[in-house]
C-alpha cells in the first residue's frame, strides 16, 4: 500500500532531484516607492514576516500592509472601497471565495498586457488558478498566490488506539472511499466525547468537488439537482447516526479547543489547515498528526479547499513596485518557501513543487513528508467553477447541512431549503 501512494507521489513531484530551487530572475533593485497592500488576518502577519526578504531584494520599496477581517464582508467591503476610492490602495488580496463577485472589475490592472505580460509567467501556475483569473476577453485581472489541496489530517494516536492502522498509505488504503469512511470511522467515536469529524460541511465540500460540481454550472445553472448532493447529504445524516460528527459548529472557539483536547479524530481540509494545527489549535501535538488521502468518490480523492490571489488597482500611483510586489510574493523562491513552512501555504506556482523546501521530513507529522499526499491531490483535482452567488449557496448549504446533522430536517427538507434561498437570490 505504501508503494501506491509513494509512486503516485512521484509522479507529481518528477523532478525534484533535477531541479532543486526555482529558477529566478534578478530583481531590478533601483524600482522605489510606497505601496499599500490590502489583505486579512492572518495574512497581514504572513506578509509583515517577508518584508525583510523582500526589502532585501527591493530595498527602496516601502509596503504598508493592512489586515481587514472578512467577518460579516468585512473585506469584500473593504476592497470595494477601495475600488471606488480611485487612489491610497495599490495592491490587494482576492479570495477565491470572492473572485467571480470581482476579477471582472474594470478597477483591476490588466496584468496580461505591457509592461506585465503576464501571461508567460502565468504557464507555470496550475492551469485551474489561471482559469480562475483569466477573463473571456483575455484580460489577466490577479495572479494566483496559494491553492489549497485537500487531505484527510487525523491522529494516529487515536487510530491506534482505536485498532486502526497509523501509517499513511495504510491509512489511504483503507479510507477509500465515504463507505470505507463511515464503517471505519465508528471506530474512532466515544459517544459525547470524541467524534471523528467536526462538522457535515468538510463531507460535502470534499464529494461535491471530487465529483466535479460546482454549485453552479458555466451557464449560471444552480446545480441543487445533482445526484451529489443528495448523496453527500445522506452521507453526512448517516455519519451524524452513528455519532461521527461533532455538536460544534465550525471556527467556534469550542470547535477549535476541541482539537487540543483531542476529541477530533479526522479533518478534512487544504493542506492551509496545518498551520493552523501547528500554530493555534493542537500546538503541543508533535508527531501525533499524520496526512491521507481523503475518502473519494468513484476514485477521485482529490479536492481543493481554498486559494487565494493578488492583484494592482488602476488607482495606484506606483504600479511599478505594486507588480514588483505582486510578482515576488508569488513566484520568488524565498517567498514561497517562508509562506510554505511558516504558515503552511500551498504555492499556486507550480515549479516550487519541486523544491527540496517543499518535500521534508516534517517532524509535526511524524517525519512525513505531507507534499506526497498533497502534490497529487494540486495535479488531479477537478476545477471548481466559479459564480458570483457562491458566497449565497455556501450559506445556504451550510445552514441545510447543520440541519441534517442535528436532526433539524430531512434531507429533502434540506435541499430544499437550500434551493429556496439561492433561487430567490438569482
Amino acid at each position: 500500500m505504501k508503494t501506491i501512494l509513494k509512486g503516485l507521489a512521484a509522479l507529481a513531484l518528477a523532478g525534484a532531484a533535477i531541479t532543486p530551487v526555482l529558477a529566478q530572475e534578478a530583481p531590478d533593485s533601483s524600482v522605489s516607492g510606497t505601496i499599500n497592500v490590502l489583505t486579512w488576518p492572518n495574512n497581514d502577519r504572513t506578509f509583515q514576516a517577508l518584508l525583510p526578504a523582500f526589502n532585501a531584494a527591493y530595498p527602496d520599496i516601502t509596503v504598508n500592509i493592512q489586515g481587514i477581517p472578512t467577518a460579516n464582508n468585512g473585506y469584500l467591503n473593504a476592497v470595494q472601497r477601495a475600488m471606488l476610492a480611485g487612489g491610497g490602495t495599490d495592491v490587494a488580496m482576492i479570495e477565491i471565495n470572492m473572485m467571480a463577485l470581482l476579477r471582472d472589475k474594470p478597477q483591476w490592472v490588466d496584468l496580461g498586457q505591457a509592461p506585465y505580460n503576464a501571461g508567460e509567467l502565468l504557464e507555470d501556475f496550475a492551469p485551474f488558478t489561471v482559469a480562475n483569473v483569466t477573463l473571456p476577453d483575455g484580460k489577466i485581472s490577479a495572479l494566483p498566490k496559494h491553492t489549497g489541496p485537500g487531505g484527510m489530517f487525523y491522529r494516529s494516536d487515536i487510530f491506534a488506539e482505536a485498532g486502526l492502522p497509523t501509517d499513511p498509505a495504510e491509512v489511504s488504503a483503507l479510507f477509500a472511499d465515504w463507505d470505507a469512511f463511515l464503517s471505519e470511522g465508528q471506530k474512532l467515536v466515544v459517544p459525547n466525547q470524541r467524534w471523528v469529524i467536526g462538522n457535515g460541511e468538510e463531507i460535502v465540500r470534499a464529494m461535491m468537488a471530487q465529483k466535479g460540481v460546482s454549485y453552479f454550472d458555466a451557464e449560471g445553472n444552480f446545480q441543487i439537482d445533482d445526484p451529489v448532493f443528495r448523496t453527500a447529504f445522506e452521507t453526512v445524516k448517516k455519519a451524524a447516526d452513528a455519532g461521527m460528527i461533532s455538536p460544534f459548529t465550525a471556527w467556534s472557539p469550542e470547535w477549535q479547543g476541541a482539537f487540543g483536547r483531542g476529541q477530533l479524530a479526522t479533518v478534512l481540509y487544504g493542506n492551509w489547515f496545518g498551520g493552523l494545527l501547528k500554530r493555534a489549535y493542537a500546538a503541543d501535538q508533535d508527531g501525533k498528526w499524520a496526512v491521507a488521502t481523503a475518502p473519494g468518490v468513484e476514485g477521485n480523492r482529490s479536492f481543493n479547499s481554498g486559494g487565494d490571489y493578488i492583484g494592482i488597482l488602476e488607482g495606484s500611483q506606483n504600479k511599478e513596485a505594486a507588480w514588483a510586489f505582486v510578482k515576488w510574493v508569488v513566484s520568488d523562491d524565498e517567498s514561497l518557501k517562508q509562506q510554505y513552512q511558516n504558515d503552511d501555504l500551498y504555492p499556486a506556482y507550480t515549479p516550487a513543487g519541486q523544491a527540496e523546501w517543499m518535500n521534508f521530513e516534517d517532524p509535526y507529522y511524524g517525519g512525513q513528508n505531507v507534499n506526497e499526499v498533497f502534490a497529487p491531490v494540486q495535479a488531479e483535482m477537478i476545477p471548481f467553477t466559479l459564480h458570483p452567488l457562491d458566497p449565497v449557496a455556501a450559506t445556504a448549504m451550510s445552514t441545510a447541512v447543520n440541519n441534517v446533522a442535528r436532526g433539524v430536517q430531512s434531507v429533502d427538507e434540506a435541499l430544499e431549503a437550500v434551493r429556496a434561498e439561492v433561487e430567490a437570490q438569482m
